[in-house]
């Protein structure tokens, strides 16, 4: 007989949820996890430049109402509120008015055209809603890529829709990951331990791990879209169609940083600035200046240009030429100690967060169902209205917890 109630697989924010609430609910759970830390996309850095910066999820989306901002009072983390300046200067702002207007225009009538298709009910492209000769294209092409971490043509409009955007998106001073790892302290979670193999043939299942294997009455599964796509987990027996068509087609899109250290001030701009360092070619980058006033300067890259810059080991050499393109070349000397992220060349990752393929937006529904009332999943792409985002993931967690405890009080 099970001596657990619950394994939950992977111990990032929704792993951390289903075992906090089942945990605070009396059942015997145990998490698994394959890094040596908790957290999983959510990873604050304090090492590199004695600060916390945030190599993964950095922002509390729809902030007014994300569970996590109640969190951070809690264990007095300080949550900034107030809302961040990305559409930033152009380059070194040398754009016309008439310029700069028509490129800002570009970018609200693209955002509004795919809200209107996603509200129409149409599950089409991104590319599809937006004219590809409009000024500033390529530059709304790139906020595409930072807010789904992938391309327009991959990115569903319905899908967009669907999301619950309040408009509020606040930093956390001590960083998120810290956050989620502040969260999660204390909860019962073994490390470096990847699941193998998930036998739910019943009853109850039976995980194969490096340190062994356990047993529970039911499973959670909160494994990155990115993770299930390459089968590294064994499931016995296979997941259902539906299951697998939904890890297929709600893939993880890419977004990654690149941060140096800044000495002196090459840049001008007050803290929390932001700078586009292009509008009009491919590869742009998002340059964030000092953010909370520290020394150091962010720049983002997204989608399949982001991979590319991964695959080839060149995501720091194009970081300082955009920072070049939007500061002149005297900006070199300033910069110190870089450090990029490699979230599509993390194998617990995969990628950053999800975007469901145009005619896949359904799909999320399909990816969140149990199966047998033992095998139940969560993670930010199981979340129907707040995925992409570590709030949705916790979310998910919690809806996980809550489906698993009513299986499990029901009469064998």
């Amino acid at each position: 007989m099970a001596e657990l109630d619950v394994v939950v697989i992977g111990a990032g924010a929704a792993g951390l949820a289903a075992t906090k609430t089942l945990r605070d609910r009396g059942f015997a759970v145990q998490a698994i996890e394959a890094r040596g830390r908790v957290g999983g996309r959510a990873h604050t850095d304090r090492a590199h430049y004695g600060v916390p910066v945030d190599l993964g999820c950095a922002w509390l989306h729809s902030a007014d109402i994300n569970p996590f901002r109640r969190i951070a009072a809690e264990v007095g983390f300080t949550v900034l509120e107030r809302e961040p300046r990305w559409r930033g200067r152009i380059g070194k702002g040398d754009l016309s008015p008439a310029e700069q207007a028509a490129v800002e225009r570009t970018i609200d009538e693209g955002f509004a055209a795919m809200t209107a298709a996603g509200q129409q009910g149409c599950d089409i492209a991104v590319a599809e809603v937006v004219q590809a000769a409009a000024p500033g294209r390529p530059l709304f092409d790139a906020i595409i890529t930072w807010v789904f971490g992938t391309d327009p043509a991959r990115a569903s409009v319905l899908d967009h829709a669907r999301y619950n955007d309040t408009g509020h998106n606040w930093p956390i001073v001590q960083g998120y990951g810290a956050l989620v790892e502040a969260y999660g302290a204390g909860l019962p979670v073994k490390f470096s331990t990847p699941a193998l193999a998930i036998d739910w043939r019943g009853p109850g299942v039976r995980v194969a791990t490096s340190a062994g294997a356990i047993a529970a009455r039911a499973a959670i599964v909160t494994l990155p879209t990115g993770v299930l796509a390459e089968e590294r987990v064994a499931f016995r027996p296979n997941l259902p169609p539906a299951k697998l068509a939904a890890i297929e087609h709600i893939p993880l899109g890419i977004a990654d940083k690149v941060i140096f250290r800044v000495e002196g001030d090459p840049f001008g701009l007050p803290a929390g600035s932001f700078v586009n360092d292009r509008h009009d070619s491919p590869g742009i980058s998002s340059l964030e200046i000092r953010p909370f006033g520290r020394d150091i300067v962010i720049c983002y890259f997204g989608g399949s240009f982001a991979r590319e810059l991964e695959e080839t080991g060149s995501m720091i050499e194009a970081a300082g030429d955009a920072l070049v393109r939007a500061f002149g070349s005297d900006v070199q000397r300033h910069l110190r100690s870089p450090l990029a992220t490699s979230w599509f060349g993390d194998p617990c990752a995969r990628g950053s967060y999800s975007a469901a393929e145009p005619g896949h937006a359904h799909r999320r529904a399909d990816l969140a169902a149990p199966l047998e009332d033992r095998l139940f999943f969560a993670g930010e792409a199981c979340s129907p209205d707040s995925f992409s985002t570590c709030h949705g993931a916790y979310l998910s967690g919690i809806a996980a917890a809550d489906a698993a405890a009513g299986a499990l009080r029901q009469p064998s």
